[in-house]
């Protein structure tokens, strides 16, 4: 079995559409994990659309907007599957992806693919995470901190930790980092099967979000310069600092473009590059 954990916090309007993909899957032997994260019942929302399934379950943080982080390991705490992964809201996986993965992440403890990010006002293609691919690749730490945007790995359930408390913006990138350094190298297949949908409303995009990711990328900087290293091997702590630090520096010049050009998004700033 697959446990998806699925952080929900006002996602009335596309809630609906990420189960579709789940249930369009080819594989069945797969559980639901709905997180409310804004104190709605999506139990009974759905009901009243119709969708019931005895493959969702449902939690709740108990709490308004407290992040995906906390969403995220309220999901974990209620897994029974042999493997996990992550689906937001708003998102989509194509109906092939747990089939695609689920071999690899057999052997290797993990196994992601290519990632297709989406305009979801308009649906326009606005790239791929590795660009274009035509076959497997093994990613090691230093690889993965090249890319700009995160991954949605399928973990093996012993490979799998805890979202790290605080730790809000590019949540995501310390648990590829995290799951990188335990296993060495993660599969990349060529195939695109999760659809990341960009909504300017999101927090990546909002207003001041920037400034935010530089404190975070100053933060995460000193935390493996001088603290705990988010548990990482020394190799894995070296890789992670060289590639935040570059990552912070790309965030500074995004910063700096959009200063001539406010409506820029970052995924069009980086296509530029």
């Amino acid at each position: 079995m697959i446990s998806v954990i699925i952080p929900a916090c006002e996602a009335d309007g596309t809630i609906e559409r990420a189960l579709q993909s789940l249930m369009a899957q080819t594989i069945s032997e797969w559980e639901a994990i709905i997180i409310s994260d804004d104190r709605q019942d999506y139990q009974a929302f759905l009901a009243g659309r119709g969708m019931v399934d005895q493959r969702f379950r449902f939690g709740s943080t108990d709490k308004i907007r407290s992040g995906c982080h906390r969403a995220r390991n309220v999901g974990f705490e209620m897994v029974r599957g042999e493997y996990v992964t992550q689906l937001d809201a708003d998102d989509e996986f194509t109906s092939d992806r747990l089939a695609q993965l689920l071999p690899l992440a057999e052997t290797h403890g993990a196994a992601a693919d290519n990632l297709i990010m989406i305009d979801d006002e308009t649906d326009a293609v606005i790239g791929t995470v590795r660009g274009e691919a035509s076959e497997t690749a093994n990613l090691d730490l230093a690889g993965f901190m090249h890319l700009n945007a995160p991954l949605v790995p399928i973990i093996r359930r012993d490979h799998m930790l805890p979202r790290v408390p605080g730790v809000e913006f590019s949540e995501d990138v310390i648990a590829n980092i995290q799951l990188i350094d335990r296993i060495g190298t993660l599969p990349i297949i060529a195939a695109s099967s999760y659809r990341y949908r960009i909504r300017t409303s999101s927090m990546a995009n909002e207003g001041g979000a920037s400034e935010r990711f530089e404190r975070g990328y100053s933060d995460y900087i000193e935390r493996l310069e001088s603290a705990d290293g988010f548990g990482l091997s020394a190799r894995g702590r070296e890789a992670a600092l060289e590639g935040l630090i570059a990552q912070r520096a790309l965030n500074r010049a995004f910063m700096e473009a959009q200063k001539a050009e406010p409506g820029l998004g970052f995924q069009a700033f980086v296509g530029r590059l």
